[in-house]
């Protein structure tokens, strides 16, 4: 319960839009911070202070998943949690254990034990968005004041206070789990989080009709922009900075081959803004595969920014130079239907082999990156798509055959890298062994790389 006096007036700023429904004009709304710690408060959770009153639920609430509540506060504090469901009783038992009349959760939640968090320079999220009945606007129309100014006012202690939650409840419980965390060793640590409030949208005893569509049109309509997108200005965001792992020196090196260097320059897509060529990998799935094959780089001595970009597209232009289809585009600002030797799905299945390559080069004493070497690269692709049977009359095979030899749809990806595997040190033809044959043969061709990477 709260101390002292229970009114509470709160800044806001009230903003105008001519895009509301008619029927709606009157419904007051404003945008504010809050602290989180009195949101937890105010916020009639199940059971919640300052009424705890389990039925109240029933609103838009939804279930919390408590494994993604412990990792936004790892990212808030970022560092990583340990013991985490011992911390969640700590401090969410008293608000949200089950009482003998709530049957159907259990407590404490089974969520493991450590829970790590995405790197961050600017810890922060989108605003929440909140429903309250029991609060009114006052509006200041002092003289020098924006236009919009407002007071909200309500009593904390009334009974028909009623806040709850539209959108964001995981990062309300995220981000007060975080103050608490931190209150432990900085007693006065304070977070204040952006909130918009609708003010009696809906009445208080009435169904949230209005909040349901608020939160289906937030979360199911409005579609999420492309991974490709995101990791296209992930480099931007960083500024100078080095990369903190794996995942950002990937982004550096998947823009690097789409703006600058190697066989795909241009090509690339990013399809959220229409960029790069159709039927090419996406910069997102190119960004992934680099990610897993930047281990055996290091470890073969291929370290620099520079010199894993290079090999990269060196490798890259080796396959493209084997399949006997990289000319296609130059007749065409398209490519042919039938091509697919520039999919996701194919370069992700060969950049597979990345660790293979290296081992190749290095065994005959050949400079990673060099025309020797690109020239040796061809002709053991070359050899290898010769053994996989995926040459046509000195071309890759068409989308109609590779779709026949079932490297299309469910499970046609990890067939394909296997073949590639199983080709990649054996003597002879495999693509007439059974599959059980070529992913024996792919297990033993990558243990012997691994082997010899230190993997």
């Amino acid at each position: 319960m709260m101390n002292g006096n229970s009114i509470k007036r709160i800044s806001v700023l009230v903003p105008e839009s001519p895009f509301i429904q008619t029927k709606l004009r009157n419904v007051k709304h404003c945008l504010a911070v809050l602290d989180v710690v009195d949101l937890m408060h105010w916020w009639p959770g199940t059971p919640h202070a300052p009424h705890r009153k389990a039925q109240k639920v029933r609103d838009i609430q939804r279930s919390l998943d408590w494994k993604r509540v412990a990792q936004i506060a790892a990212y808030l504090l970022q560092e990583e949690l340990i013991d985490v469901p011992v911390l969640l009783n700590k401090y969410f038992k008293d608000i949200y254990e089950p009482k003998k009349y709530e049957p159907g959760r259990e407590w404490p939640p089974k969520v493991p034990k450590v829970v790590g968090y995405e790197r961050s320079e600017y810890q922060t999220f989108s605003n929440v968005l909140l429903h309250v009945n029991g609060a009114k606007l006052e509006e200041i129309n002092k003289e020098g004041e924006e236009k919009g100014a407002a007071n909200l006012v309500f009593d904390q202690n009334s009974a028909n206070l009623h806040f709850s939650v539209i959108d964001g409840q995981h990062r309300i419980n995220g981000a007060y789990f975080a103050v608490c965390i931190l209150r432990e060793k900085d007693p006065n640590a304070i977070l204040k989080i952006p909130a918009e409030i609708f003010i009696d949208l809906d009445k208080i005893d009435a169904p949230p009709r209005h909040q349901a569509q608020i939160f289906i049109d937030v979360n199911f309509y409005q579609k999420k922009v492309d991974r490709s997108l995101v990791a296209d200005l992930f480099p931007t965001a960083r500024g100078g900075r080095s990369p903190f792992d794996d995942k950002e020196r990937a982004q550096d090196i998947g823009r690097k081959l789409m703006l600058e260097v190697g066989p795909l320059v241009g090509m690339i897509q990013i399809p959220g803004v229409k960029y790069g060529v159709s039927d090419v990998v996406t910069l997102a799935t190119l960004n992934s595969a680099i990610e897993d094959v930047l281990a055996s780089m290091h470890t073969f001595g291929v370290k620099s920014l520079d010199d894993q970009t290079e090999f990269l597209a060196q490798c890259l232009e080796a396959w493209l130079e084997a399949s006997g289809r990289k000319h296609d585009l130059e007749l065409s600002e398209k490519l042919d239907p039938e091509n697919v030797t520039y999919q996701g799905r194919v370069l992700v299945s060969f950049l597979a082999l990345l660790p293979a390559c290296i081992s190749i080069l290095k065994k005959k004493k050949i400079t990673f990156v060099s025309e020797k070497a690109k020239s040796e690269l061809i002709k053991w692709i070359s050899g290898l798509m010769t053994k996989a049977k995926l040459l046509d009359n000195g071309k890759f095979i068409t989308k109609n055959e590779f779709k026949k030899n079932g490297y299309l749809g469910a499970g046609g990806t990890a067939r394909f890298r296997n073949l590639l595997w199983a080709a990649a040190f054996s003597s002879g033809p495999v693509k007439r062994f059974k599959q059980e044959k070529i992913d024996a043969l792919a297990a033993e061709n990558k243990a012997k790389v691994n082997l010899m990477s230190g993997l």
